[in-house]
């Protein structure tokens, strides 16, 4: 017997993400013998009587039984001839009109007899009481079971998994061990307890039930749940090690740093996110490039505690003691732990003094961003309800005075606040962040000082004039009245 998740044997110390398909398995050996029950007719019958008149077969509750009219060997209903072999025929099509024998049973007519052949192994005729019953004596027909058997232990049980998150019990799932195997997609269940920003702990407890008798099969222990989904060539999960970056990085050909993609950022400030695995601290170091990848000035080194067992967010300022490292620079590298994340400076610094800052959790459940320093362009849709008032008081309400000509009055009014965005012009290694943020479920950008959460409306890439270089443009609308922005 074996436990997978993910495949992985026993598998601790992963972060799963709730869009993700989290597969966990129990599997076992699946082998033996399949039951079969053979009716075979060796003597024409279809002169003999009997006490009430009518011929049946009854075989795992359900019935079949004779008639006197061929024409009338229709669902459940069989027709005795002068011959065996149209008999057997006759028996074998009333039987696969009966629902459960046909769904659990291979039925095959060959001559004289009818063959049931069970389509899974393990099935015992022995062990069952009144499976099988008929009123045709063995002078005109032999009914034939032979049992079968069943290799794996756990042939016959249900599969039950109690989830359990942050040590408290959550459900369970339970399925029919079938085929060798019992399988469970496990994200629905994670996505019930999984929160944006956050890991939560939690367990599987797998269990076998047989004829009532319960047996504990294994633990799937100390696994953390995330909300993520799959975008380009993510990983399908992450191991919650120190110094892990919730952001994918790796997509691209860019080879300057450990990252291929390329990030970009105006404003000097980066915010990201770190899984801290068991750690109580780690170490950053933050690097100012020139053109040509050398140092600015000398790499600056902090150490920094944490929780451990964690979705840390960070903000990383970019100007330090006074010094305008930043404005010189044109890349930066952040680095934690063993890991080296670069960021491309757009250049040229302060040729615009508007730009815009998105944020967004990413597919690894981190913190992503981009600066939008383009063209911004705002408009508000008014979506106006009117009634018609009472023609009667047309001429009733005046304004100096003076009638008020009104019928159609204003009852509501509903205002739509768009915001498009256009970025600055990158390379083609630039673009992959953006897939991220499509799939987002959860966006929000800063106004003065405060977090508004936004909406996409709609999100383009496109290629500059086929020359590798391209632009992109973001439309999106505020979850909140545009009034309070």
């Amino acid at each position: 017997m074996n436990i997978t998740y993910n495949n992985m044997e026993l598998a601790s110390n992963l972060i799963t993400f709730t869009d993700i398909p989290n597969i966990l398995k129990v599997e076992d050996e699946d082998g033996g013998t399949y039951a079969t029950m053979t009716f075979q007719f060796i003597a024409d019958f279809s002169t003999a009587t009997t006490a009430n008149g009518q011929w049946y077969i009854t075989f795992l509750g359900e019935t079949i039984s004779n008639v006197l009219n061929p024409s009338n060997a229709l669902n459940k209903n069989f027709y005795v001839s002068n011959s065996t072999t149209s008999t057997a025929a006759s028996v074998a099509r009333a039987l696969r009109n009966c629902p459960t024998v046909a769904a659990n049973f291979n039925i095959e007519h060959d001559t004289n007899m009818v063959i049931l052949t069970a389509k899974a192994v393990g099935v015992i005729w022995s062990a069952t009481q009144n499976y099988l019953d008929y009123n045709i004596s063995s002078t005109y027909m032999t009914a034939i079971g032979t049992d079968g058997s069943a290799i794996s232990d756990l042939y016959g049980s249900k599969i039950d998994v109690d989830v359990y998150a942050d040590s408290e019990y959550v459900t369970t799932l339970e399925k029919n061990f079938y085929g060798g195997e019992a399988a469970f997609n496990m994200s629905p269940v994670i996505t019930t307890f999984a929160e944006y920003g956050k890991i939560v702990p939690y367990t599987f407890r797998i269990s076998s039930i047989i004829n009532g008798n319960y047996q504990l099969l294994g633990n799937i222990d100390a696994n953390y749940a995330s909300v993520g989904y799959m975008c380009n060539q993510g990983n399908k999960y992450l191991f919650n090690d120190y110094s892990n970056i919730a952001q994918n990085y790796s997509r691209g050909e860019n080879q300057d740093a450990d990252n291929n993609t390329i990030l970009y950022l105006y404003k000097p400030q980066i915010d990201i996110s770190l899984y801290t695995g068991n750690a109580g601290g780690f170490t950053y170091k933050i690097d100012y490039l020139d053109s040509a990848f050398n140092n600015i000035t000398p790499t600056i080194t902090s150490t920094m505690r944490c929780s451990s067992n964690s979705l840390l967010d960070l903000r990383f300022t970019l100007n330090h003691s006074g010094y305008a490292y930043f404005q010189q620079a044109f890349y930066i590298d952040l680095t934690i732990g063993n890991t080296r994340i670069r960021y491309n400076v757009i250049k040229p610094i302060k040729a615009t003094e508007y730009y815009q800052r998105v944020y967004w959790r990413n597919s690894y459940g981190g913190i992503s961003f981009f600066d939008f320093t383009g063209q911004k362009s705002e408009t508000r849709d008014v979506e106006t309800t009117t009634y018609e008032k009472n023609i009667f008081g047309y001429y009733t309400d005046s304004l100096f005075d003076k009638p008020l000509n009104e019928l159609e009055k204003a009852y509501d009014n509903k205002v739509k606040y768009t915001v498009t965005l256009k970025s600055h012009l990158f390379e083609n290694d630039g673009k992959y962040i953006f897939n991220d943020l499509l799939q987002s479920g959860n966006i929000w950008t800063e106004i003065n000082g405060e977090f508004y959460t936004i909406i996409i409306d709609s999100l383009s890439v496109d290629e500059t004039d086929n020359n590798n270089v391209y632009e992109a443009t973001l439309k999106y609308h505020y979850s909140q009245e545009p009034s309070i922005i």
